[in-house]
């Protein structure tokens, strides 16, 4: 899950299953809504949204259907399949489980080198 150059890679799988869980959505709009939840501290490369959007449909995780707009380019939107809210679960899951051994190395963090 760690990738030395971008931490957050790891991650994106499941950013993008919780913005479209929540709303189904295009990419450039679920780019827009993972830099919201970071409050602008990451954000993700178009070309990179987009194949992970094409992994993960690949996979049975997404579905998608084109959005037809008279005045603006068609959409793609993306939802989530029962396999996908099955992964997302699964992932919260395993978050929650860990979080005491994250709070244990925050914390750790924070006494060895000051914390933010």
């Amino acid at each position: 899950m760690c990738n030395e150059k971008d931490p957050q890679r790891g991650w994106l799988q499941f950013l993008i299953l919780r913005v479209v869980c929540e709303t189904p959505s295009y990419g450039y709009e679920i780019i827009k809504k993972i830099e919201e939840m970071s409050h602008g501290r990451h954000s993700i490369k178009t070309g990179t949204m987009y194949t992970t959007l094409r992994r993960m449909e690949n996979s049975g995780l997404l579905s998608s259907m084109w959005e037809k707009n008279q005045d603006a380019p068609d959409k793609r939107i993306y939802e989530p399949t029962a396999k996908g809210e099955e992964f997302l679960k699964k992932w919260f899951e395993n978050l929650i489980e860990s979080r005491s051994i994250i709070d244990s190395m925050i914390e750790f963090y924070n006494n060895k080198f000051g914390g933010r």
